[in-house]
């Protein structure tokens, strides 16, 4: 029976056909690249269209049936993203919070439909938390791996600048290094760390829990140490001379809490669509006493992160003396690869 339901659903293949296996040859990994980037510009048709297709190639990664759904939600295609919802967290989504708060739900959220099962899905959540207990977290040490590029002609012991570059939720090193081919004549190491929480295939996060929850904020914590225990163990290895901070999203968020943190360690950080903590920061580390610049990007037309956090970041930081400087950007929750060049630039990072 599993073998005739397998046939059904995925059509009867001749396994002498040199090629029924083409589908081994394709790439999750490009498509979901492909899908985030549709996503990223708002064709949500063709996003869903992309994202289907990894799905074919990778039925199980439940954070591209999440995003599918958004996709559908994003339409105004209530029977699509609550079927595809619920298909999410029956393949192992588990961030509840996020469905409930999703802004791509909106103009779905309050039919019947959509409401019945968003129900369903925290009273499922509920009852499972009653009996198995509930999550708590404690720190251990673990190792994580990161992608690094060298500028071309990169000639030790001569001395060149790092950049670290954070990815945003859902992404990963091998995507978020995609950057590195559009920059324009890069003069930096480029060094891409993976955030520690997984979410699905090839996807990470850089925070656990809720947002505004404890165990959100230690995570920020942790993180922050992260990424200064890794900039060290990078100047030890090569020869590094001037140190950068680029983050997209979380990791635009996790960008300016690091810098703010140890200021004197970096020259310049780039956040992109971020957003500052400013209750976890502390109102000590606001002040701006260092000559780091501090390079935001967002776009007003963000569809993941408000631009309303930029002004604000630029309001709060700029109040407290930092050398700090708005750069709007085009187009929805994305990185601006124009813009992103140009700072580079004047900050003698790339360019000609």
């Amino acid at each position: 029976m599993i073998f005739l339901a397998a046939a059904v659903l995925l059509g009867t293949l001749d396994p002498m056909d040199i090629h029924s296996g083409d589908f081994l040859d394709l790439s999750p990994r490009e498509a979901l690249a492909s899908a985030n980037e549709e996503y990223g510009q708002q064709n949500w048709l063709a996003a869903a269209s992309e994202y289907l297709n990894a799905l074919k190639i990778d039925p199980g990664n439940p954070t591209a049936i999440y995003n599918l759904a958004c996709c559908y939600g994003l339409m105004g295609e209530e029977e699509l993203a609550t079927l595809y919802l619920k298909r999410s967290f029956a393949a192992g989504f588990d961030n509840l919070a996020l469905a409930n708060a999703d802004t791509d739900f909106d103009p779905v959220r309050e039919s019947p439909l959509f409401s019945t099962v968003i129900d369903s899905l925290n009273t499922a959540f509920t009852d499972r938390r009653e009996r198995l207990g509930e999550v708590h977290w404690f720190d251990a040490e673990q190792s994580f791996f990161y992608r690094i590029n060298f500028p071309e002609g990169f000639n030790p012991p001569e001395e060149v600048p790092l950049v670290v570059g954070l990815h945003g939720l859902g992404s990963s090193p091998d995507n978020f290094m995609r950057i590195w081919e559009l920059i324009d004549n890069p003069e930096f190491i480029f060094v891409v760390p993976q955030a520690p929480y997984s979410i699905g295939d090839d996807s990470y996060s850089w925070f656990r829990g809720e947002h505004g929850t404890e165990d959100w904020g230690h995570s920020l914590v942790l993180d922050g140490n992260y990424v200064l225990d890794l900039v060290e163990q990078i100047k030890l290895e090569y020869p590094v001379s001037d140190v950068y901070l680029f983050g997209f999203s979380q990791g635009g968020c996790l960008t300016l809490y690091t810098g703010l943190l140890e200021p004197e360690l970096f020259n310049a950080i780039i956040p992109s669509s971020g957003w500052l903590e400013e209750e976890l920061i502390g109102t000590n580390r606001l002040s701006g006493t260092t000559s780091m610049q501090i390079e935001l990007m967002h776009s007003p037309d963000d569809t993941g992160v408000s631009f309303d956090n930029a002004e604000r970041a630029l309001s709060v930081l700029s109040e407290n003396g930092w050398d700090i400087e708005l750069h709007q950007t085009s187009g929805p929750h994305m990185v601006d690869m124009d813009m992103l060049n140009e700072i580079l630039s004047q900050l003698g990072l790339a360019g000609d």
